[in-house]
């Protein structure tokens, strides 16, 4: 029976990584020779985790992520973590190195962040996790390049691409349209937390003076948590207030939820188009860029990294930056055509279909058996095994 320990953030905080966690722990968990837990990492102390979750580390307290460190050399075989710069405590999440540093076991690290000029700081984060880790993911061929490009020093051999996992979708849209109240209508979706960074003002103007009837563009999803707390729903607000200044509130629909699974499987098997208009190139990962092409959506996006990268061979169209006239060509051109938007269907579903989570999770298992793993000191287990210190934090 193998260990496996993931430290992430986890449900029920709202945020793609802990979601990402939460997906990757019960994909891995279908193999029934494997034992999954969580180590989380909690701002606020007072989620209230499932049994699952071993210890909940205090992001801002560094002893925290000393004790965690101990629990994982005394009780597990495998160690992952999911590395965001924002999650972990410190300057740009530097605790986690103090945690890294006292593993005795083997370390996998899942990068869903690369940037291409990081700080000096951010880059020696990320430095002595690739030096610690046997093995490391990049979720795009892009990110591995970065890495490889950033670190020269590095073995690429430990560098891995493993696409972002998606649910398993049933593609019954009809069904899923009727459940939804939106049987009579063509439907572009765009689902995530809400922050200036999405470009969804590109998205609402690029919808200016076209004529397309029963026609719903539905942006789904709460406020980010960190937006929340700096500016309140102003951004929503002034997307709101550009919907009546263009005068499209019959085309356009805000759901402000942040979405069950169930209920992001029936929105997205719904929706003909998924647009994902983000305004900056250096994003590496978009988890709800994948959910779409896994749904069988046809996706329009502008070429950010991840997008470039996922949306090839016709899975996608890409649309330009900061033209919102391109943009809107682009929906009225799928619109318009049953035929090309079934094509660009068949081939996103193509495409997810082999990137489900139980097959992710396949993959990240096969890695994982790769690495060495340690000869357990039996007094050392002792030692920590005997506390429970899941509430210490």
């Amino acid at each position: 029976m193998q260990r496996i320990v993931i430290i992430s953030t986890y449900p029920p905080q709202e945020c793609g990584l802990a979601t990402f966690s939460k997906d990757l722990k019960q994909g891995m968990c279908a193999d029934k020779d494997i034992i999954v837990d969580v180590i989380a990492v909690s701002k606020t102390g007072i989620e209230q985790f499932d049994p699952s979750v071993r210890f909940v580390i205090d992001k801002e307290r560094l002893d925290s992520y000393i004790q965690a460190s101990h629990i994982i050399n005394a009780e597990y075989d495998y160690c992952i973590v999911q590395h965001e710069y924002g999650i972990f405590g410190g300057a740009d999440g530097v605790f986690i190195n103090q945690l890294i540093n006292h593993l005795t076991i083997p370390l996998l690290t899942i990068f869903h962040t690369i940037l291409q000029s990081p700080s000096l700081r951010q880059k020696e984060i990320m430095e002595a996790l690739l030096i610690k880790s046997q093995a490391v993911v990049a979720l795009s061929p892009k990110g591995s390049e970065l890495l490889n490009e950033l670190f020269p020093m590095v073995d690429p051999k430990k560098i891995n691409v493993i696409p972002h996992g998606v649910p398993q979708f049933d593609y019954k849209q009809g069904l899923s349209k009727y459940r939804l109240g939106l049987q009579d209508y063509f439907v572009m979706m765009t689902f995530g937390l809400i922050g200036r960074s999405k470009g969804l003002e590109y998205a609402i103007r690029s919808l200016e003076g076209l004529d397309l009837p029963n026609f719903k563009y539905l942006i789904v999803g709460k406020t980010h948590p960190n937006v929340l707390a700096h500016e309140g729903e102003s951004y929503r607000f002034e997307l709101k207030s550009l919907v009546e200044q263009l005068q499209l509130q019959d085309k356009v629909v805000f759901v402000d939820e942040f979405l069950t699974d169930e209920q992001l499987k029936e929105y997205l098997t719904a929706c003909d188009i998924y647009l994902s208009p983000y305004q900056h190139e250096q994003q590496i990962s978009s988890g709800t860029l994948s959910f779409a092409v896994g749904a069988g959506a046809a996706v329009i996006s502008t070429p950010y990294w991840h997008a470039a990268d996922l949306l090839k061979d016709d899975r996608g169209i890409l649309t330009p930056f900061n033209d919102v006239q391109k943009m809107g060509q682009h929906i009225k051109l799928l619109y318009k055509s049953q035929r090309l938007l079934a094509w660009h269907r068949f081939k996103a579903r193509s495409y997810g279909e082999q990137t489900t989570w139980k097959m992710v999770a396949k993959s990240y298992i096969a890695l994982l058996s790769t690495l060495t793993t340690p000869i357990r000191s039996l007094v050392h287990y002792k030692d920590y095994h005997s506390f429970d210190l899941k509430q210490e934090a």
